[in-house]
C-alpha cells in the first residue's frame, strides 16, 4: 500500500527560471498543496536537472521557485559532488543554495569538507568555519581547518583562508591565506614557495612565478635569496612549435657577496649560465612518408659549476664536474640513404682563459651513408659506402679538417644447409688529415708535413653459426664468429697527431666469440655466456721489450635462477698485464618484498715505473625494503676502495596512503665548486623531505650541511 502512495503522489510541476524551461519532479508517500506552497513528507526524493534530493520532508514554492529540505538530507549533482546536511535550500531561479550542518564530498577533486553553514551562488561555493581533507573521514590522517573557503566549480580554484594544517589531531602550521586548484591545467600565479637551510649558504627562500598564457608555452621566474651567500634569479622558457617537438630555454644568475668569495676562495663572484634544450622530429620530411628526419641541440654555456649547483632541488641534479658539453645533431633518414650533421663543444671552467682559448670543438661533424644494398641484383653480393668528416678547431685559430671514405664490397654464402655461414669483403679506406695554423704542435710532435693521408684495402673474413637446440623442457642457442681483418695495400704520406687521431681502419686482428643463450619452460632466459678473444698481428701494447699478440680475453655471464636472483659477471683478462685489466660484477636480489643490488667495477693499467696499478676500484650498494602497508624503506652506498672513502650514502622512506605519501630521507654526496686555485669538491649532506597531499600536490624541504 506504501508503495502504491508513493507512485500516486508522483508529481511533475513545470516552470520557466531565467528564461528557461527547467523540470521539477517530486516523489513522495504524502503530498499536500496549499496555494503556490507544495508539502511533501516521508521518502521525498526530488529530481531536477542533474540533481537527485532525498528528505524527510520538503517544501516548494512553485511562485518564488524555492525548494526546502528538511532532515536527512542527501544531495547527488551529476558526477561532481555530494552533500549530507540537515537543512537544504536551494533558489531554482536565483541559482543560489544555502546547506546546514553538512556534509560534502567532491567527485573529482577527492576531497571532503564538513561544517556548520555552506552557501552556493551559480558556480561559487563558500564554506564557514569547516574541515576539510581528503583522508578517511572517520579518522583522517590530515586535515585542515579554516575560517573558510570560496570554490570556483568553473575555474576549479580554491582559496583558503587562515587554514590550519593537522597531522591527525596535532596542529603542524598554520598559514594567513592558500590558494590551490584542484584541477591539472595550467594556471598563472605565485607557485608553492621552497625553503632551505646550509650550513655554508644560512637560510634559502625561493619564491617561483608561474606565467601560462598560451598553450604552447609557459615562463616561471624563480628569485632566490640565500642570506649568507648572496641572491639571485633563474628563469625557465618551455615551448612547444609543432606537434613532433619540444624545447626549453633555461638562464640564470647569482650574485655571490664579497666575504663569502673571501671566506671559501671561490675563483668567481657571479655565477651565471645559458642552456638550449630542443628536439623536433619530421623537420624536413614527410608525414607518412618513408624517410624520417630529427634535430636535437643541447647547449650549454656557463662560467662556474655553481650555476647549476645553486639551482639543483636534488643531489642527482648537481654538476658532476667542471666540464660541459654541447651538442647539436640533425640527421635524415630514407630507406637506401642516412645523413647527418653534427656539432660538438667544450667547455672546463677549470681551465684558464688561455687554455680554453687552445681547446678543440667538433664543429661540424658530417656523415652521408649508403645503406648495405645488391650489387647488379645479386643478393650474394652486398656493397655500402660510408664518408665522413671531422672539423676541429680552437679559439686562438688551429683548425684540423679530418676526411675519410669506407666502401666495402662483400660476399655471402652458406655450406652445410645454413649451418655454417660465410662472408669475405674487400674494403677501400681512405682519410685525409689538413693541418692549418698548428706549427708549434706539429713541432712539438716531430712532425714535418701539414698534412696526412692513408689509404688502405684491407680484407675481412667472417664465419659464423646460429645453432638452436631443445634439453627437454630447456632451450639452448649458440652463436659462434670467427673475423678475421687482414690489411693490404696501403699508402701512407705525412704523419698523424696520435691524441687527435680518429682513424677507423682496423690493423691486422682475428676476432673468436661464442654466445650463449639457455632458457626453460617459461621461455625465460636463465643462462646467458659470452667469450671473446681477440688476436692482434700488428704491434698494440709492449711489454718486457715484447709486443703482445693477444688482446683481453673478456668474459661476461649472466645466471638467473629461483626467479628472484642474478649474478653478473664480465672479466677482462689481460695477457699484457699478466692480471685482470678491468672487470664489472653485481648481485641481484628481486623479491616481491625487497630488492637488493650490490656491484662492483674495478680498472687496472701498467704505470711508468711498468708496474700495475688500479685506477678504479669501487662497490655500489642499493636496497629497498616494501613493507606489508605499502611502505618502501631504502638505503644506498658507494665506496671508493682506491681512495678509501665514501664517495656517497643516502637512506631514507617512502610512506603511501591513498590520500598522501611522504619521502623522507637523508643523503651524502659529492659537490663540485670552483676554487680560485682549482677545481674541487665538497661533502654535501641533505637532510630532506617531499609530501604530496592529494589533491593540493608536492612539498619538498631540505636542510643542507656542507662539509
Amino acid at each position: 500500500m506504501r508503495n502504491l502512495l508513493f507512485l500516486l503522489f508522483a508529481v511533475t510541476f513545470m516552470l520557466a527560471a531565467s528564461e528557461e524551461m527547467s523540470q521539477v519532479q517530486i516523489l513522495a508517500s504524502k503530498v499536500e498543496r496549499n496555494a503556490t506552497v507544495l508539502s511533501a513528507q516521508e521518502s521525498v526524493v526530488v529530481y531536477y536537472k542533474d540533481m537527485i534530493l532525498q528528505a524527510d520532508r520538503a517544501l516548494y514554492d512553485t511562485n518564488r521557485s524555492i525548494m526546502e529540505f528538511f532532515g536527512n538530507v542527501t544531495l547527488m549533482k551529476g558526477m561532481e559532488y555530494a552533500l549530507l546536511g540537515d537543512y537544504v535550500y536551494l533558489d531554482l531561479k536565483n541559482d543560489h543554495d544555502i546547506f546546514e550542518n553538512y556534509f560534502l564530498a567532491g567527485f573529482e577533486t577527492q576531497l571532503w569538507a564538513r561544517g556548520k553553514k555552506a552557501e552556493r551562488h551559480k558556480e561559487e561555493i563558500s564554506l564557514q568555519k569547516a574541515l576539510l581533507s581528503s583522508c578517511d573521514v572517520t579518522c583522517p590522517d590530515w586535515h585542515i581547518e579554516f575560517r573558510s573557503v570560496d570554490y570556483n566549480m568553473t575555474t576549479k580554484w580554491m582559496n583558503i583562508w587562515n587554514p590550519r594544517f593537522y597531522i591527525k589531531d596535532m596542529p603542524v602550521f598554520y598559514l594567513p591565506y592558500l590558494g590551490v586548484s584542484t584541477e591539472k591545467e595550467r594556471k598563472s600565479g605565485l607557485l608553492r614557495p621552497n625553503f632551505g637551510i646550509s650550513d655554508r649558504d644560512g637560510f634559502i627562500y625561493e619564491q617561483p612565478f608561474y606565467l601560462a598564457i598560451d598553450p604552447q608555452w609557459d615562463l616561471q621566474i624563480t628569485p632566490q635569496y640565500r642570506v649568507d651567500r648572496g641572491i639571485g634569479a633563474y628563469a625557465l622558457f618551455r615551448f612547444v612549435d609543432s606537434p613532433y617537438s619540444k624545447g626549453h630555454i633555461k638562464a640564470g644568475y647569482f650574485k655571490t657577496k664579497k666575504s663569502y668569495v673571501e671566506k671559501y676562495d671561490l675563483k668567481n663572484s657571479s655565477h651565471y649560465g645559458m642552456e638550449l634544450r630542443y628536439e623536433r622530429t619530421r623537420l624536413f620530411s614527410p608525414l607518412g612518408g618513408d624517410s624520417r628526419d630529427g634535430f636535437y641541440a643541447d647547449i650549454t654555456y656557463l662560467n662556474d659549476p655553481d650555476y647549476i649547483n645553486l639551482q639543483a632541488r636534488t643531489n642527482a641534479e648537481l654538476a658532476d664536474s667542471s666540464q660541459v658539453q654541447s651538442r647539436i645533431n640533425y640527421y635524415y633518414n630514407t630507406q637506401d640513404n642516412y645523413a647527418g650533421i653534427y656539432g660538438k663543444y667544450f667547455i672546463d671552467t677549470a681551465l684558464s682563459d688561455e687554455e680554453r682559448r687552445e681547446t678543440f670543438q667538433n664543429i661540424p661533424i658530417i656523415q652521408l651513408h649508403h645503406y648495405q644494398n645488391a650489387l647488379l641484383g645479386f643478393n650474394s653480393l652486398q656493397y655500402s659506402a660510408d664518408y665522413r668528416f671531422n672539423h676541429f678547431f680552437t679559439e686562438s685559430g688551429k683548425h684540423i679538417e679530418f676526411q675519410e671514405i669506407n666502401l666495402p664490397l662483400t660476399f655471402y654464402t652458406s655450406f652445410f644447409d645454413d649451418y655454417l655461414k660465410f662472408s669475405i669483403s674487400e674494403n677501400l679506406y681512405y682519410s685525409y688529415s689538413a693541418y692549418k695554423n698548428m706549427e708549434d704542435v706539429l713541432k712539438k710532435n716531430g712532425v714535418e708535413n701539414d698534412y696526412y693521408s692513408l689509404f688502405r684495402n684491407y680484407h675481412r673474413i667472417d664465419l659464423y653459426s646460429d645453432l638452436a637446440r631443445s634439453y627437454g623442457e630447456n632451450f639452448h642457442t649458440m652463436q659462434l664468429r670467427v673475423t678475421y681483418n687482414k690489411p693490404s695495400f696501403s699508402s701512407e704520406k705525412g704523419a698523424t697527431i696520435e691524441e687527435i687521431s680518429v682513424l677507423r681502419s682496423p690493423r691486422e686482428n682475428l676476432m673468436m666469440s661464442v654466445i650463449n643463450y639457455l632458457y626453460d619452460a617459461r621461455d625465460k632466459e636463465f643462462l646467458y655466456y659470452r667469450i671473446a678473444q681477440p688476436i692482434l698481428y700488428e704491434p698494440a701494447e709492449e711489454s718486457g721489450g715484447k709486443y703482445n699478440r693477444y688482446g683481453d680475453l673478456e668474459n661476461e655471464i649472466r645466471y638467473r635462477f629461483l626467479d628472484h636472483y642474478e649474478i653478473y659477471t664480465d672479466i677482462f683478462f689481460s695477457y699484457y698485464l699478466h692480471t685482470v685489466s678491468a672487470a664489472t660484477s653485481y648481485f641481484k636480489i628481486s623479491q616481491p618484498k625487497f630488492d637488493i643490488m650490490v656491484n662492483h667495477f674495478i680498472k687496472q693499467r701498467l704505470n711508468d715505473e711498468k708496474n700495475v696499478e688500479k685506477t678504479s676500484d669501487f662497490f655500489n650498494l642499493n636496497g629497498t625494503y616494501r613493507s606489508e602497508a605499502g611502505h618502501d624503506y631504502y638505503a644506498n652506498i658507494s665506496y671508493d676502495n682506491l681512495n678509501r672513502r665514501m664517495n656517497r650514502w643516502g637512506i631514507g622512506a617512502h610512506f603511501y596512503r591513498h590520500c598522501w605519501d611522504l619521502d623522507i630521507g637523508i643523503r651524502d654526496e659529492m659537490k663540485p665548486i670552483l676554487t680560485s686555485a682549482q677545481a674541487d669538491s665538497i661533502h654535501n649532506i641533505t637532510f630532506y623531505f617531499r609530501i604530496n597531499l592529494v589533491p593540493f600536490g608536492e612539498y619538498e624541504h631540505a636542510f643542507e650541511q656542507e662539509l
